[in-house]
């Protein structure tokens, strides 16, 4: 049981979480990314609002205490199987998963019809003029290479898919609809899947804080392989960026849950920080997008755990708000116990299978 001391010194220490958390927000709002359609983004750190009730930190702090009193005198190796990266830029942990994963999207062909058949990608063309073209016979963007004035605008953009250049096909796309538009998610089935860079970073804070933890995520046929990398001081740091990056190649397509407006601005900072350089100039499927147009007014919100909980039937245990990932790793950097590590790694890994699914299963819900 807690004694009342003990209440109060957690009060104590909320409060001084609340705090900077809250003044991190402050500068957060400042740059609330918003789309064409004026839809607020979430992050999934629940920046929008501080929304860590005292009784949750309540709970956080009682499974701290646990994980230090299960892990004392533990050491990482022992503990979680897994293998030091090292590189140029030194070295870190590496922490490597597989497991089954049953995922299906669309067709390439399929995708490309989709696309397609849509008309209003081609400049001039509305809602009404769509409807007589197709009345008069053309049907898709590719017969429409034959009319007589729409048919050059029609063959650049045709050749553009064709080619499968994502980016210029997502930018094509989105001058006329929504970045959440399906036709968006469509293009996304022009890759093989094992091209797919799901990612999510852990971080000490919001702001020029070191990234303390990368998972990412790779689909191979029926398999999920999940590789997080791990700082077990902060002088690790580059070391995880390097091994970030050691993933990057020209076929690389990243998928994140807000991660165009957290995570890969995040990176970048830390690269620039120490003078790295990174091609991260990829097709990019933010999940947060699609899924607010998919399943925004169905459920109470959009945050990935509400989002698993509802779509996808899951409750985590043992789970610590994301928003107290820095308190648990700066407490592990304290007392030099591993305890409050086990539920930062699992947290992230779980967020990586999540949105695994979730991208998914956008491509089931609009297939």
């Amino acid at each position: 049981m807690i004694n009342d001391k003990e209440k109060e010194e957690n009060k104590t220490t909320f409060n001084r979480v609340s705090k900077r958390w809250k003044e991190s927000i402050d500068k957060v709002q400042e740059y609330e990314i918003v789309n064409d359609h004026k839809e607020v983004l979430e992050s999934p750190f629940g920046l929008t609002s501080f929304n860590i009730e005292y009784q949750e930190y309540e709970k956080a702090e009682r499974l701290k205490e646990k994980f230090l009193k299960d892990y004392k005198d533990k050491r990482l190796e022992d503990v979680i199987k897994g293998k030091e990266f090292i590189s140029e830029h030194g070295r870190c942990y590496q922490i490597e998963t597989r497991d089954k994963i049953s995922l299906r999207m669309l067709d390439p062909k399929e995708a490309s019809e989709k696309i397609l058949s849509n008309l209003k990608l081609i400049y001039g063309i509305g809602e009404i003029r769509e409807r007589i073209l197709k009345e008069n016979g053309y049907k898709t963007i590719e017969d429409l290479t034959k009319h007589p004035y729409f048919g050059l605008e029609a063959s650049r953009f045709l050749e553009i898919l064709n080619k499968r250049e994502t980016s210029q096909v997502i930018d094509w796309i989105t001058r006329w609809v929504s970045k959440s538009d399906p036709l968006v998610l469509y293009s996304s089935a022009m890759h093989k899947k094992e091209n797919f860079i799901i990612f999510d970073i852990e971080t000490l804070g919001l702001f020029s804080r070191p990234v303390i933890l990368i998972g990412l995520a790779r689909i191979l046929d029926d398999d999920i392989l999940i590789y997080q990398y791990l700082i077990r001081n902060i002088e690790e740091e580059p070391a995880v960026l390097k091994a970030f990056l050691s993933h990057i190649d020209e076929q690389s397509i990243f998928i994140t849950f807000n991660g165009r407006a957290f995570d890969l601005p995040y990176i970048e900072e830390r690269l620039a920080y120490y003078r790295m350089r990174g091609e991260l100039e990829k097709p990019h499927f933010d999940v947060l997008y699609f899924s607010r147009r998919a399943w925004g007014r169905e459920l109470p919100n959009c945050k990935l755990k509400t989002l698993e909980r509802y779509l996808l039937g899951i409750e985590r245990e043992d789970d610590i708000p994301s928003a107290l990932v820095p308190h648990f790793y700066e407490t592990y950097l304290k007392t030099n116990n591993i305890g409050p590590l086990m539920p930062i790694i699992e947290h992230n890994k779980q967020d990586l299978i999540t949105l695994a699914y979730l991208f998914f299963k956008l491509h089931e819900e609009w297939g």
